[in-house]
Parts: structure tokens; C-alpha cells; sequence
């Protein structure tokens, strides 16, 4: 990449990269040059290539070379290293004629007729002699080759689309490239910045009907709450509204705790009690905002499990129960994330499995949470039929519990989980994970990227 700097003593930088020419306007010379060298430096990092930078200034004029890690070397170069002779023509060679075999003649076929028994000739008759009749069949064979029709043009396939353009056609809009941009150049996205952008599409999409994924690991603290969270968020914002995260947990579960609640404390027992009126033609959607929880920066919404605790009895879902709230949360939610608690004997849990399209196991980097999610594949697989198809198609999401645990720890958990399932998707530590409420715009760059490559693949099982 080849850059050109023109830098007048009143700090006026005009920048030519690549043809892309544009002005800007600095306090001083030097910090005119210092901006120079930062964007020659960044975008050799970003292309891998090394970038050649000419510069004339008030103190003379200098070509110099800037590494992709860094380095500045001061060259002469007297012609464009990148250039390249021109082209030698490519020759054609004609394939060779395949050889004609002859067809052997077709030897027409005879039938001979047997001959009818001749009558003794009487006395004084003249016998006329019988002569057999033979028929040859002249007809041979024939290959009949059926013509081939094209299909006739339409309208999509006539006339080309002057809207429809790829993503990969858009210009960059993050890193580097895309700071160029905002200076008038078109500098293409990256692969990872392409792949991110096929993610988004991945998640954004909405589905003929409702989806259900179910968060399961009967291990408690295996990180099941943070992924029914972080997954909500991630769907809710690319897909828009619609997203329901519903804690099935009938031992104090604590979705409730690590959201935000929206003014009032209704829990699953609330709207149990409503479930009839809900499946009414008369039902209004808004209805629904007192027994749910909405969560204004993700988008979300939470359905409680009950925590009353003390002199309180908590009330534990039957599985008929689960059905009832389910039928309400299917007519009024396009996705139902569940969040499946720790006792995987109830009916609650069983029937929670029957409704489920999708499953995600998370792990945290500790061995206990491991076998509670070896525990749970091995009982989907000796379940149904609709079970094991749910342990083949699952996603196990490995997630980092302390700073310690790098991402070798995390891959080599990966690793041991990945034959047995559709997919293995690390998050990094972070610390807003941890503890206390879960809001995704807290998180670090890296751990909302891997949320989305985890919904991503998620998504595609649906």
C-alpha cells in the first residue's frame, strides 16, 4: 500500500492513499506528521502488508517504509515493488477430438414360420409345391434425442437487481478501515469483520412460528442464568422484541436476581393464575407487562421463577403447569429462552425437554460443571427420539469462572466436549458475568463477540 503526505507549515494535511485523496487540517506540522505515521503504522497492522509512505513537509521530502509491526525503515525507491510484468497471454489448447466407434449394423432379425403338414397327393392330382415364407423385419432401432429447452426468462432473472447488493460490498466500519472511511475513502470490511456481519444476519433472523431453547445443566453455578441472560440480549437486540427469558427453576432460581425488575414483583404463580384469561381472544398483549419483567437496555423480557423464602412455601411448576405457561408464552413471544434449574427428575424439567427445539449446555471452566454437562448429554441420548436429537444438535458453551483460566484452558475443554455435540463456543472471563445484575453493554468487546458467534450457532439449529 503506497501513501503520499503533503503537509504546508500551517499543519494542512493533504493525504492521497491509493488514489483516495482527502484534507485535514492540524495545529502544527508535527502533529500533521505524527497523525500521518499513526495511520501508515495502523493500517500496515491491518493489512499485513508493509505501507510505503512518501512525505514532503517544510523540512524536505523522504520516502520511508513502514513494517506491519512497526518498524519505520528510510528507503529510496525508485519504482513500485508491487508492480508486476504484464500479464503473458494465456494459450488455448483444444481438447482433443474423442475417437467415433462405429456403430455395429443391426442384423435385421428373420422369422421362419414351420411349415404346415403336407396332405398325401391323390392319384392323378398334380401337387404344387410348398414353398415356406419367410419375413424379414426391416425396421431397426431408432435414438430418439430430446430436445433441450431453455427455461424462459422472468422478470428476476432478466433485468439485474440495482438494490440488492451483498454485505460483502459494503465498505468497512470498524478497525482501522473503518476510520479511513469516515475520510471519504471505500476500504472493503475485513474476513473478520465479514463474518461478524454474517452472525448478525444468523441471529436477526425470525423463524415460521416459535422457538424454544432450554439452557440446561442440572449443576448449580454452572453458569446457566449468565447464558439464558447474555443469549436473550444478543436475539433480542438484532431480532427485535419477542424474546422471553423464563427461569423453570423450582429451587430459587435467580434469574430474577441478576435482572432488572420492571416495578413490581409478579412471578410465575402470578401469571398462572391468569394463564386462561391470556389464551382468551380478548387478551391484549400490554396485559402481560405485570407479570413479566422488561429489560429496557436488552430488550428483553423476564418471566420470574418464584423466590419467596422464609416462612413462605415456594410453589413448585408441575409439568402441566409448564404446559399452560408455555401456550401463553408461545401466542405472545416469537423466542422462549428457559433456563431449566437443577432438578432434572421433575415433571417440570420433562416437560420443559418436550417443548425445547433447541439446547445449550454451558460449562464453566471447572471439572464439576464439566460432568454435570456429560451427565445431561448422556441423558438426553437414553431418552426418545426427540431427545437424542436434542443431544445431537446441541451447543455447549465453555465459559471462563477466573482470570487464570486463558483460553488454553477453555480450548482444552472444548476439545473434550466437541465430538459429541453440534458445536463448542468459548466466552472469555469477564468480570461483569460474576457478579450482580448483567447488562451486555457492560461486557468487553470480546465477550459480546463471542455471545453473538454463540448465538450464531444456535441459531442455525433452530
Amino acid at each position: 500500500m503506497r501513501m503520499t503526505a503533503v503537509i504546508d507549515p500551517a499543519g494542512t494535511l493533504e493525504l492521497d492513499l491509493g488514489g483516495e485523496k482527502t484534507t485535514a487540517g492540524y495545529p502544527s506540522v508535527m502533529e500533521a506528521r505524527r497523525s500521518v505515521m499513526n495511520t501508515a503504522t495502523d493500517l500496515a497492522a491491518e493489512t499485513s502488508t508493509a505501507t510505503e509512505l512518501h512525505i514532503e513537509d517544510p523540512s524536505g521530502s523522504r520516502t520511508i517504509l513502514v513494517q506491519t509491526d512497526g518498524a519505520v525503515i528510510e528507503q529510496d525507491i525508485a519504482s513500485d515493488p508491487t508492480e508486476s510484468g504484464p500479464a503473458q497471454p494465456a494459450v488455448a489448447i483444444e481438447p482433443a477430438a474423442s475417437p467415433v466407434t462405429p456403430e455395429e449394423p443391426t442384423v435385421p432379425a428373420v422369422a421362419v414360420e414351420a411349415a404346415a403338414p403336407v396332405a398325401a397327393p391323390t392319384p392323378g392330382s398334380v401337387e404344387a409345391p410348398v414353398v415356406p415364407e419367410t419375413t424379414a423385419s426391416a425396421a431397426t432401432a431408432s435414438r430418439v434425442v430430446e430436445p433441450i429447452v431453455e427455461p424462459l426468462p422472468t422478470r428476476r432473472t432478466a433485468m439485474p437487481s440495482f438494490v440488492d447488493r451483498p454485505d460483502a460490498d459494503s465498505p468497512a466500519q470498524v478497525g482501522v478501515r473503518g476510520v479511513l472511511n469516515q475520510f471519504g475513502l471505500k476500504l472493503s470490511a475485513s474476513p473478520a469483520e465479514l463474518e461478524q456481519r454474517r452472525d448478525e444476519k444468523t441471529v436477526s433472523q425470525h423463524w415460521a412460528g416459535p422457538r424454544t431453547i432450554t439452557v440446561l445443566n442440572p449443576k448449580g453455578g454452572a453458569g446457566k442464568t449468565p447464558t439464558v441472560i447474555c443469549l436473550s440480549a444478543v436475539f433480542a437486540r438484532l431480532g427485535g422484541s419477542g424474546v422471553l427469558a423464563w427461569d423453570n427453576n423450582n429451587s430459587l432460581g435467580s434469574l430474577g436476581w441478576r435482572t432488572f425488575d420492571a416495578g413490581h414483583e409478579a412471578t410465575v404463580v402470578d401469571l398462572l393464575e391468569q394463564t386462561d384469561y391470556f389464551m382468551t381472544a380478548g387478551a391484549r398483549a400490554g396485559d402481560l407487562a405485570s407479570y413479566v419483567h422488561h429489560q429496557p437496555s436488552d430488550q428483553y423480557d423476564v418471566l420470574r421463577s418464584d423466590d419467596r423464602s422464609g416462612a413462605k412455601k415456594r410453589h413448585e411448576v408441575t409439568g402441566d403447569e409448564v404446559h399452560r405457561l408455555y401456550s401463553v408464552a408461545a401466542k405472545y413471544y416469537r423466542l422462549i429462552l428457559m433456563d431449566s434449574g437443577n432438578t432434572e427428575r421433575g415433571d417440570n424439567w420433562e416437560a420443559m425437554i418436550g417443548h425445547s427445539d433447541q439446547v445449550v449446555i454451558p460449562v464453566k471452566s471447572v471439572d464439576d460443571a464439566a460432568e454435570g454437562a456429560s451427565r445431561v448429554l448422556s441423558a438426553l441420548r437414553a431418552g426418545d427420539e426427540h431427545a437424542q436429537s436434542l443431544a445431537d444438535r446441541a451447543v455447549v458453551i465453555v465459559l471462563g469462572c477466573t482470570p487464570s483460566h486463558g483460553l488454553a484452558k477453555l480450548n482444552e475443554l472444548a476439545e473434550s466436549f466437541r465430538p459429541f455435540v453440534k458445536s463448542v463456543v468459548t466466552v472469555p472471563y469477564d468480570p461483569s458475568l460474576i457478579e450482580g445484575r448483567i447488562r451486555f453493554s457492560s461486557m468487553l468487546p470480546q465477550t459480546r463477540r463471542a455471545w453473538l458467534r454463540a448465538a450464531a450457532q444456535i441459531a442455525e439449529g433452530l
